[in-house]
């Protein structure tokens, strides 16, 4: 047994928090946020009557459906929120990172089995398949999972994967898909489009019998804060950070993952370092990154730069393109 703590399950959603009713809280006002700025939308183009009526029709069709999908979610959790759990609160309610819903963004590129979502999920599966062919892995940690595809993709490596996310939300998603079947959603697109159309496209996602089976057998998602993670120490063979690193400064979770990885354990990393806390001075370089890696009794087994389109929708002109960093390190005896 690896764990360290017990969990418990919200709404279908395994949670392994210690203060739960804060976190359901801090959960709850994001997604109340998220859909307090759908509403404003709706209302604001419901008063429009002029020659864009089309394309304003697009829209609202749009903000509507994710309004309803965001309120099934806060359903599910609003009998466990107090007024006075939201009142303790200290969040900036004007941080517009705080009230954007990234689900939408994920499920498309990871559920919807698109070309250009599939071209990035090959790109990054393959580039780091590659690198570990020579080690062999009993378990593995993936660290802010998202909507999980990736983690489903590396299903061959492993006889047990843990993955976990600190957002309610997308835990609540990949369980949705896992029981309802279907999902539909918009991500609604306000500029570089060539037509009305692609202003709001309907997607639909799903995880196909393949995966599902996958993830039944091996697969255990989970929520729970990479500052606290619910594992004994030296249990895991691996741990991988796939567009996570840039979320949290690499000092504050590194004593957990270090302490729960086991000698000649790897550490993967792969993503652009695009920070996204504002502290400049914990926005380590690739280089220092590695580093304190090595400072810190780890090996360099593998550093290079892997090219891929992240999230590219073909309904928009433009798309990004990330220089990946794919960074791999073995802790030492």
């Amino acid at each position: 047994m690896v764990f360290s703590t017990d969990f418990i399950v919200i709404d279908g959603v395994k949670i392994y928090i210690q203060d739960v009713n804060k976190y359901l809280a801090e959960s709850y006002l994001l997604l109340y946020n998220s859909n307090k700025s759908n509403e404003y939308k709706l209302l604001h183009f419901s008063k429009y009557e002029g020659e864009r009526q089309q394309y304003v029709n697009k829209l609202l069709e749009a903000y509507l459906c994710n309004y309803n999908n965001i309120n099934e979610i806060l359903g599910g959790i609003k009998e466990y929120i107090t007024v006075d759990d939201i009142l303790k609160l200290n969040l900036n309610r004007n941080d517009n990172f705080q009230i954007t819903l990234k689900d939408f963004w994920y499920l498309k590129r990871d559920w919807s089995y698109l070309q250009e979502g599939e071209q990035q999920i090959k790109i990054i599966v393959e580039s780091i398949k590659k690198e570990l062919t020579n080690y062999s892995l009993t378990n593995s940690l993936f660290l802010g999972c998202g909507a999980g595809r990736l983690v489903v993709e590396f299903y061959d490596l492993f006889d047990k994967i843990y993955a976990t996310d600190k957002s309610f939300s997308m835990l609540w998603h990949i369980n949705k898909l896992l029981t309802s079947g279907t999902y539909e959603f918009y991500n609604p697109n306000h500029k570089n489009v060539f037509r009305i159309e692609d202003v709001a496209r309907k997607y639909s996602a799903f995880i196909n019998e393949t995966n599902r089976i996958k993830i039944i057998e091996k697969i255990d998602f989970f929520v729970s804060d990479v500052l606290n993670l619910p594992f004994k120490d030296n249990s895991l063979d691996s741990i991988f950070s796939i567009y996570f690193t840039d979320v949290i400064a690499l000092k504050l979770w590194f004593p957990k993952i270090n302490s729960i990885l086991k000698s000649k354990g790897l550490f993967i990393h792969f993503g652009p370092l695009d920070y996204f806390f504002s502290d400049e001075i914990e926005m380590l370089t690739a280089e220092e990154f590695r580093m304190f890696f090595e400072k810190n009794n780890y090996k360099t087994i593998v550093d290079k730069v892997v090219e891929t389109p992240h999230l590219k929708d073909d309904s928009s002109i433009s798309y990004q393109v990330y220089r990946n960093w794919l960074f791999i390190a073995e802790k030492q005896k």
